[in-house]
């Protein structure tokens, strides 16, 4: 597997910041109280990060794994006053538009405010990685694992660069510790399948 061209990285980078914004802007527009444990039994609101990642790993379907992730994506963002909070719906909402740079002005204020917020790390990250400033969407990676070690959506934004800069094991090792916390993270393991051939010199 060649690294992605500009184009397709792009596209690629893009595709899986929707999902995040999605899923974000879910939870921060109070749809999130629509998923009662009536809704969706599966995933109590009492739950602790911990027992989330538990239950995501365990997840039977790929139904109950989304689910899971909103949640746990719902404690990565809600870390914050309410003013930092809104801030950050603020900048999801910018980059669903694709404006980056007002996006990471926003979250420079959010890191500034809520410097715990792991989800701010994270998608400054995405949108550094997608403007390919590599060396700073690297540092947002580091802190976002440093906050949280099993962050996947910055374990697999690390294996996007690590891929791109042609250094296929670190990618290899990356994508597996994305798939290690979210087994559930389909688009990953056909990457890490194809990386294990190459790497074992097995043609494609």
């Amino acid at each position: 597997m060649r690294p992605l061209d500009g184009e397709k990285r792009r596209a690629h980078i893009f595709f899986m910041a929707r999902i995040l914004v999605t899923l974000m802007a879910f939870v921060l527009l109070g749809a999130a109280a629509a998923c009662s444990p009536k809704t969706t039994p599966h995933v109590p609101e009492q739950l602790s990060l911990d027992q989330l990642f538990e239950r995501l790993h365990h997840a039977a379907s790929d139904q109950e794994a989304r689910l899971i992730e909103a949640t746990i994506r719902t404690v990565w963002t809600t870390n914050g006053r309410p003013e930092t909070r809104k801030l950050m719906g603020q900048a999801i909402a910018l980059v669903h538009h694709g404006e980056l740079e007002a996006a990471e002005k926003l979250l420079n204020q959010v890191i500034e405010q809520a410097p715990a917020m792991v989800a701010a790390w994270n998608l400054r990250a995405t949108i550094r990685y997608a403007r390919d400033d590599y060396p700073q969407a690297l540092y947002d990676i580091a802190v976002t694992l440093k906050l949280e070690p099993r962050h996947f959506g910055a374990w697999a934004g690390l294996g996007l660069i690590m891929l791109d800069q042609g250094n296929k094991q670190a990618a290899l090792r990356a994508f597996e510790t994305a798939l290690r916390y979210n087994p559930h993270m389909t688009d990953l393991w056909e990457d890490v399948r194809q990386l294990r051939r190459e790497l074992s010199g097995i043609p494609a």
